[in-house]
């Protein structure tokens, strides 16, 4: 109806102006205008202009809306259809997901979260925290969770803040479970043989190569010095947990936001599929459960409350994967594809929007080279934000328009509030946890950042998919 009113006020302007300018200047020069230019300049004149404004406004948007497309479409896609709806072969590189694990402060493990998509848990009100008007704030918390148990609040040379701790104490099972996993995935290493020559007796010692990487992703605003402990607390755990001090790696990065993390799982997938190195363990922690964050946001306007409806829910969690290259995965290993970025051209309107959400939707199981039934299942970062849903809902439904929207379809950020660097990381251990059980394709997706949009798939490659009756060559 708006649509409608809007044409039929232009019209009315371009009518009332080509009038106007004409009985003026008739007026002014004193010209009696004949029978013809009456019909002329009051009737054909304003049916033209009006007439070229619609299609030069129509011709604008289709030329936007081919921009978007051509912007959110991979660029090895075919220009032609494959005949039979069959899908062309993926050329995007892939890397076996042997491990996945998380602990939110929603206190819900992956598959419990899946089971409750069409009723999530809410963030429940605490009372720690208050807004301006001293009401209490949604937070998504863990209420028991032992801040202390792996970082205290005074450390040599440095003091700790009550996020910080509660990040590493969310941590701490994560890791100690995907670097057990480590262990077993690992290949054995042969006993060193003693072996005597000319009466001498000779150890020979086998060389060992760091295989494993293992990488953290902490807030930016972490100190220099919390982030040297992290590293060594990594190094014991690993030690702890049986890896071998030669074979693996630490580094602690700095993650400003989600979009960073996408960025660094696009540089692993691409290093392990060249083979260096085989394996890799990336983990993330935050939590925004801190009274000094939650002041930050409420001056800046960033937090949810009764004043600010768009605003975000404070959420603590941590998460990680465990990623081989492609040749070292089982059969039945799921695979996460490279994930898939498109800018986000700013200033759309809420339909080119959600055209580009679409374009996007399509564009992953495509570039891929899956088909859309065998998307089973659509996580995303989409939060209360009605256009932000309308936006992922509608990448969903056009990476495969049999799902159903209520029960098939995940938000996590509505139960677990904002968690930073953790988000893709705990998007991508749902997503595996589905696979896992349904055996179909999970679609990932983050719609909610303002500069740039992500997809990602995880499925079995169809090669290796049990479901299948004719196995092709590896």
């Amino acid at each position: 109806m708006s649509g409608i009113l809007g044409k039929a006020f232009s019209v009315i302007a371009v009518f009332a102006v080509a009038w106007g300018g004409a009985i003026f200047y008739w007026r002014s020069t004193g010209t009696v205008p004949s029978g013809m230019e009456m019909l002329a300049y009051l009737g054909l004149v304003p049916i033209g202009l009006s007439g070229a404004g619609f299609m030069l406004r129509n011709a604008g948007r289709s030329m936007l809306d081919r921009a978007v497309d051509a912007a959110s479409a991979p660029s090895d896609t075919p220009a032609g259809s494959v005949p039979g709806g069959a899908v062309a072969a993926s050329a995007v590189p892939s890397v076996a997901v042997l491990g996945a694990e998380m602990q939110l402060g929603v206190m819900h493990a992956a598959d419990v979260l899946l089971d409750m998509a069409d009723a999530l848990p809410r963030p429940s009100l605490d009372g720690r925290f208050h807004d301006r008007d001293g009401l209490p704030l949604l937070v998504s918390a863990d209420k028991d969770l032992d801040d202390t148990s792996v970082v205290q609040v005074q450390m040599p040379g440095f003091t700790t803040r009550d996020g910080e701790r509660r990040a590493m104490a969310l941590l701490e099972p994560v890791a100690d479970a995907l670097m057990g996993q480590a262990l077993l995935a690992l290949p054995a290493l042969e006993v060193a043989e003693e072996k005597v020559v000319a009466g001498l007796r000779r150890r020979e010692e086998q060389v060992v190569g760091q295989v494993l990487a293992i990488e953290l992703l902490v807030p930016a605003d972490w100190s220099a010095s919390l982030r040297t402990y992290c590293a060594d607390w990594l190094h014991a755990r690993a030690a702890y947990n049986g890896l071998d001090r030669r074979r693996f790696s630490v580094n602690v990065a700095v993650a400003s936001n989600a979009l960073d993390v996408w960025s660094r799982l696009q540089h692993v997938v691409d290093s392990l599929a060249q083979g260096e190195p085989r394996w890799y363990l990336v983990l993330s922690c935050s939590s925004a459960v801190d009274a000094g964050t939650i002041a930050a946001w409420l001056d800046s306007n960033r937090i949810l409350h009764r004043r600010n409806k768009d605003g975000q829910i404070p959420g603590e969690g941590a998460a990680g994967l465990l990623l081989a290259s492609a040749s070292l995965a089982a059969a039945e290993s799921p695979h996460l594809w490279r994930p898939h970025r498109v800018e986000r051209v700013q200033g759309l309107s809420p339909a080119e929007s959600r055209r580009q959400a679409e374009a996007l939707g399509r564009a992953m199981p495509a570039e891929v080279g899956i088909s859309a039934e065998r998307v089973g299942f659509a996580l995303h970062d989409a939060d209360q934000r009605s256009q932000v849903a309308v936006d992922a809902c509608a990448a969903a439904v056009a990476a495969n328009p049999d799902l159903e929207i209520d029960q098939q379809t995940l938000a996590l950020p509505v139960c677990a509030g904002e968690l930073g660097p953790v988000l893709p990381l705990a998007l991508l251990t749902l997503a595996h946890a589905h696979v896992l059980r349904s055996q179909n394709a999970a679609l990932v997706m983050s719609v909610g950042a303002p500069a740039q949009r992500v997809a990602a798939i995880i499925d079995i490659p169809v090669s290796k998919d049990p479901s299948t009756d004719t196995v092709s060559a590896a």
